[in-house]
């Protein structure tokens, strides 16, 4: 049931937009506390370990956006709005804790064609969002809820990234 229009941008705005709300509603209960005991059975200082490895992740991945921004400005457009959401997930994850979100260790290399730079970055994305999902089962339930979110926008992220290549 296409109109034949491009509603590629639009969709974006909308996913995007979407993404910033879900987290906004994701984290509003989690960044508060240190996520309890249950789940996985991981104490305050696990916990607070689990989420300061997640703040760097999303750091590391942060930097990757930022090294593919600087060697393809012509991309700045397509990755301003989806560099925003993760660095929104370092604030969350980071938000009660000031050692959390450490530098990542070095700069990405990024590919001199831009589709495939494209491509580099929303499997970076992907990449998280499956270890994040993968850890679920072994987390605290707050914090569980949290990195749940964060692998759903990364794999939305991913997909925009993919849609931009065209």
């Amino acid at each position: 049931m296409s109109s034949g229009m491009s509603s590629g941008l639009p969709r974006r705005s909308l996913l995007t937009g979407g993404i910033v709300t879900g987290l906004t509603v994701a984290t509003a209960g989690c960044t508060g506390g240190d996520g309890g005991a249950a789940g996985g059975g991981a104490g305050p200082a696990t916990t607070r370990g689990l989420r300061r490895r997640a703040a760097r992740d999303s750091s590391g991945l942060l930097a990757h956006y930022d090294a593919t921004a600087a060697a393809h400005p012509a991309l700045d457009a397509t990755l301003t709005p989806l560099r925003a959401v993760v660095a929104a997930h370092v604030t969350a994850l980071g938000a009660d804790d000031p050692a959390a979100g450490g530098v990542a260790d070095g700069t990405p290399e990024v590919p001199a064609d831009a589709a495939a730079a494209l491509s580099a970055l929303a499997d970076a994305e992907r990449a998280l969002a499956r270890s994040r999902t993968r850890a679920l089962p072994d987390l605290p339930p707050d914090l569980a809820r949290l990195l749940a979110s964060l692998a759903a926008s990364g794999t939305v992220q991913a997909h925009l990234l993919n849609e931009a290549r065209v």
